[in-house]
């Protein structure tokens, strides 16, 4: 007889999603550091931050309503 170690579907979407948050504050960093170092107009950056986190953050909130709740 053979044992093996399953790991449930829920607990590979939530490492999944908790590795895409580690992913994206990192991203989110680079993002900031470079757009505060080499930007060339205050109104492109504050326009570029809020496309990102408009179109980011709900993404987030909708994957992690659908691995926590769902």
């Amino acid at each position: 007889m053979t044992t093996s170690t399953l790991i449930s579907l829920a607990v590979l979407a939530k490492l999944a999603f908790y590795l895409l948050i580690i992913t994206y504050v990192v991203f989110t960093t680079i993002l900031y550091y470079h757009w505060q170092n080499y930007s060339m107009s205050q109104a492109v950056t504050r326009s570029t931050y809020l496309a990102f986190f408009v179109i980011s953050l709900p993404l987030l909130i909708i994957m992690s309503i659908s691995v926590f709740f769902i």
